[in-house]
């Protein structure tokens, strides 16, 4: 269809590469990331409900306040509604994604290696919008994602699968 169309013509045509590191630092400088703001308003543009998301330091995964600052000032700097910021489900991170929804912040946890570690995003998805609540602010629209890692398992998946030497087997690789 038109749509599918339209992603895989957008697909091969974006060949973005960049330094994680490096995009962080400059937009911490003022320098927004051209890449994620051209892929952000290419989405909008044909009419998909969409995001796109941009990382904090991984090295702020340990500090609640400063991963909290730092996904505050990239939401501001970039000022798109279809921005996500986001945040390592870290001990830490767990907290400043509560402190973010409750602030309005789109947010995509990342990191998640346990089905607990869910759970603890989920609570502080639901506490983030509670305190809004409260706050008598709105909850309609802010959105989350919890993005669960899945690499190792399927990794994993694919070396029993080889093992199997089976046809049926091997069409899942």
């Amino acid at each position: 269809n038109c749509v599918e169309d339209q992603y895989k013509m957008a697909k091969s045509d974006t060949k973005i590469m960049y330094d994680k590191e490096e995009d962080i630092l400059n937009l911490s400088r003022g320098n927004p990331s051209k890449a994620s703001i051209e892929v952000g308003d290419f989405i909008l543009d044909i009419g998909f409900d969409g995001f796109v998301s941009i990382e904090v330091s991984p090295l702020l995964a340990t500090d609640t306040a400063k991963t909290v600052e730092e996904a505050k000032e990239l939401w501001r700097l970039l000022g798109r509604k279809n921005i996500m910021i986001k945040v390592p489900a870290t001990r830490q991170g767990i907290a400043a994604i509560e402190t973010l929804i409750s602030q309005g912040i789109p947010v995509n946890a990342t990191l998640i290696f346990s089905l607990a570690r869910y759970g603890e995003v989920m609570s502080a998805f639901i506490r983030g919008l509670e305190i809004r609540l409260a706050a008598g602010q709105p909850v309609s629209g802010i959105a989350s994602v919890a993005s669960f890692f899945v690499s190792r398992v399927d990794t994993a998946v694919d070396a029993i699968l080889l093992k199997k030497n089976d046809p049926a087997a091997s069409a899942l690789l």
